[in-house]
């Protein structure tokens, strides 16, 4: 028989979470998810870091990704879609509900969890990471120490082949970003700005012979470790061809993106506290 891993197996037992009729709500951390091992490690650091934020509060997650949920399964390792953790929290008596996207952009999956029927219960969203100006200005900031000016920078975002407009975010990011550093630029596995900009950082690199790749996701998962560093001729590192190539750790591993993710589940809360008032 599977046991259900809340976080597979990788998160602390959950302590002092507020009881049902304490008023407070409870908060959903909803990500992607990822089959690889060793980038589920992730996980662990982001749940750490909301209990050290949100002491006694119940927190559970849920993944939005059926495939990746699938694979899990497969493997022994049962993991909760969003509308799985809803019916759970509904069964149990919880009030209200803060969902709190770790998804990069409003994109696609973002807002699947808000399509996630919620009838009988107080709930507020917490916007993704790029959803504003103002996001883009402190996400810059919170990479901005894991940016070396001189040296050739990737920076990786997934995108979006069906739908350009959930690429917008990642564009006008992207037109701000390498404006403040010449010799990084962002390109995309998905839809736009896709892999073109790989030219340019191939030819920046001729100068260095190295490149750095920065992952523009939460979990260094698949698409980090096959199609950016693998090994296959079209993988991004060799269409470089840099003579080092080397890779930051993903967003999630940064606390001062956290505190952006964890600004928005603030704004969430309030919301959500006005509407009750």
């Amino acid at each position: 028989m599977m046991a259900l891993l809340p976080l597979l197996s990788l998160l602390p037992t959950p302590a002092a979470a507020a009881p049902v009729g304490s008023g407070k709500p409870a908060i959903v951390l909803v990500a992607f998810g990822t089959s690889v091992p060793q980038a589920r490690q992730v996980f662990a650091h982001i749940d750490e870091q909301a209990r050290l934020r949100y002491p006694g509060y119940q927190i559970r997650w849920a993944f939005t990704s059926k495939i990746i949920m699938a694979k899990l399964k497969a493997q022994g390792i049962v993991t909760q879609s969003v509308a799985e953790v809803v019916a759970d929290l509904r069964a149990s008596g919880v009030a209200s509900v803060v969902f709190q996207s770790l998804h990069v952009v409003p994109g696609e999956e973002y807002r699947s969890v808000q399509q996630v029927d919620t009838s009988g219960l107080e709930v507020a969203y917490g916007t993704a990471l790029i959803s504003s100006d103002s996001d883009i200005a402190a996400v810059i900031e919170a990479l901005r120490p894991q940016i070396d000016p001189a040296q050739p920078t990737v920076l990786v975002a997934h995108g979006n082949n069906r739908h350009a407009r959930f690429n917008e975010r990642i564009l006008a990011f992207a037109e701000r970003i390498e404006g403040q550093f010449p010799n990084l630029v962002v390109a995309s596995v998905e839809g736009q700005p896709g892999t073109g900009p790989l030219a340019k950082a191939r030819a920046l690199c001729g100068a260095t012979g190295s490149v750095r790749f920065l992952p523009l996701m939460i979990v260094a998962g698949d698409h980090i470790m096959n199609d950016v560093m693998g090994d296959e001729p079209d993988s991004w590192k060799n269409l470089v061809a840099a003579a080092h190539s080397e890779c930051s750790a993903s967003l999630g591993w940064n606390d001062a993106i956290l505190a952006i993710y964890f600004d928005h589940l603030d704004q969430a809360m309030a919301s959500l506290a006005g509407a009750g008032s």
